[in-house]
């Protein structure tokens, strides 16, 4: 990979998951997660989610410029943040909080086309301002029974994940019909790479 190692601001095993996969060099050093309590955006949930990538980004920048490092030659660097929601006509579905609000989210969504949208802040440890950008992906949920939204909830795999699924749990009643696989599970991999390659260019 031609850029500097990366610095995952996320707890998310699913973004490590995809960076490993993808073959980047990166550590992680997670922001606070009180940073989603609370923040909405008159800009819709694109809005919403470059917000939280960015404040993401911003806070784990602050941390680190503002600690000692143990290496005193580290090099250059690049902060990674991302965030990810669900959106059914209008209405933005984040991590459920519970197994009703799980519940309550894929009822709305069975039977029914909605985005799912991801925030990607990339900052230069070493830059005033960062990049941000924000990826859209199409998809339709087959009109699931009580009994299928039951079982899923039940196994739990919903947690922690935007929309209350998760594409990667491989579930076969999810359906991508326009845009990034890796957008759905966390981290859209293809702006990753050129919001990446854009570092070496202008502006």
């Amino acid at each position: 990979m031609d850029h500097p190692p990366l610095i995952l601001a996320s707890s998310s095993p699913r973004r490590r998951e995809l960076l490993v996969e993808a073959g980047y060099e990166f550590e992680v050093v997670a922001p606070n997660q009180d940073l989603e309590c609370g923040l909405c955006s008159d800009d819709g949930p694109a809005g919403l989610v470059t917000e939280l990538a960015y404040r993401k980004a911003e806070t784990v920048r602050r941390e680190l410029l503002g600690a000692p490092s143990p290496d005193p030659s580290p090099g250059p660097r690049v902060i990674v943040a991302a965030d990810t929601v669900a959106e059914c006509d209008g209405s933005i579905l984040g991590k459920p909080r519970d197994e009703d609000d799980a519940r309550t989210m894929l009822r709305q969504l069975r039977g029914r086309q909605h985005r799912v949208m991801t925030g990607v802040c990339v900052w230069p440890l070493d830059q005033s301002e960062p990049r941000v950008g924000v990826a859209v992906t199409r998809l339709r949920m087959d009109d699931l029974s009580e009994a299928q939204i039951d079982e899923y909830v039940a196994s739990g795999q919903w947690a922690g994940k935007a929309g209350g699924f998760g594409y990667q749990d491989r579930l076969g009643w999810i359906h991508i019909e326009v845009g990034s696989e890796s957008n759905v599970v966390g981290l859209p991999l293809e702006l990753l790479k050129e919001m990446l390659a854009s570092l070496a260019g202008p502006g």
